[in-house]
């Protein structure tokens, strides 16, 4: 019936889901982001530690 047409209402609904999509999409970035740092966070501290003495490597087999 509405070949190649959108209702009055099926346009703004289409321009809606495509948002939506497009959201979610920067939304599941974003915390893919969020995690990863945290992980970098935590070696870094690590690094540093070992660097300045703090730790070695052998401390958690030892005991």
């Amino acid at each position: 019936m509405y070949w190649g047409h959108f209702p009055p209402f099926g346009f703004f609904f289409f321009l809606l889901f495509i948002g939506m999509f497009i959201t979610m999409i920067i939304i599941w970035k974003r915390s893919c982001k969020r995690e990863d740092h945290s992980a970098d966070h935590a070696v870094g501290i690590l690094d540093r530690r070992l660097a300045s003495g703090d730790i070695t490597i052998l401390t958690n087999i030892t005991r």
